[in-house]
């Protein structure tokens, strides 16, 4: 389950008209997703982002509020998309503020019709999920990365993004720091809509655990000035993703200044 990252990534893609100045918007995209993750336990997943995005030409930055709902079989641990099993006590129910993700994201390169736009990645995870719950680890992880979006004329773009992450080790576990590569593109079909896929390859925290992988289908239409309709499809491409993962949501332009 690759949501939180491929919400900051394929969110990017507007399907209106760019203004100058710095912009700012909200976005509500709820999410679904089931499988075994590779554990051998049946397991549920609502992840519920609120999303504040302020921009600019130069700068993005994000801010992610998530509220979780965790149904299994057996208490599992949940690590922004990864699930690890056994977990040590916890119950098959459980739910909660999940992991607040902060992201800054600084265009060096400003791309145009056939330039590519070239962009580096600071993301914070800051531990707000209760870890006796398994909603977290407890901890804190740091990311850093780099993003390249190649426009293909007016209608389509090929993005591309690496982040290594450095995680926070909770007390008697060693969690190793991992790497995270997205590969996409974004086709606009209109100045009304668009759709994208992307593919994820994730490390996993445990060392041994085969990487994550899956790939996703997006469209995205704006519905009236300033609100526009997101959704994406997911299908696990590994064992220890998600099986199946649905997301549909809106997001709000909050002005212009």
């Amino acid at each position: 389950m690759a949501l939180p990252f491929f919400v900051l990534l394929a969110a990017t893609s507007s399907v209106g008209g760019v203004e100058a100045g710095i912009r700012s918007d909200v976005r509500f995209l709820p999410a679904c997703f089931s499988g075994d993750y590779g554990t051998g336990i049946d397991t549920s997943i609502l992840y519920l982002p609120v999303i504040l995005v302020v921009s600019s030409e130069r700068q993005e930055f994000r801010v992610t509020v998530p509220y979780l709902s965790i149904r299994t079989s057996e208490p599992v641990l949940y690590l922004n998309g990864e699930v690890i099993a056994p977990a040590p006590g916890g119950s098959t129910s459980e739910s909660g503020l999940g992991d607040v993700l902060v992201q800054d994201e600084v265009f060096f390169l400003r791309g145009t019709a056939r330039r590519p736009w070239v962009s580096g990645i600071l993301r914070i995870k800051l531990p707000t999920a209760d870890d006796t719950k398994g909603l977290g680890s407890g901890e804190s992880d740091f990311g850093a990365g780099v993003a390249v979006t190649q426009p293909l004329g007016s209608a389509w773009s090929l993005i591309g993004s690496w982040m290594h992450i450095a995680r926070g080790d909770p007390a008697g576990i060693d969690f190793r720091d991992t790497s995270w590569l997205t590969l996409g593109v974004h086709r606009r079909l209109s100045e009304q809509s668009s759709w994208h896929a992307f593919y994820d390859r994730r490390q996993s925290v445990i060392e041994g655990n085969p990487d994550l992988a899956d790939l996703s289908l997006g469209y995205d239409r704006a519905l009236a000035r300033g609100v526009t309709f997101r959704s994406a499809v997911f299908v696990g491409l590994s064992d220890t993703a998600e099986d199946f993962g649905v997301s549909a949501g809106v997001s709000v332009a909050l002005g212009t200044r």
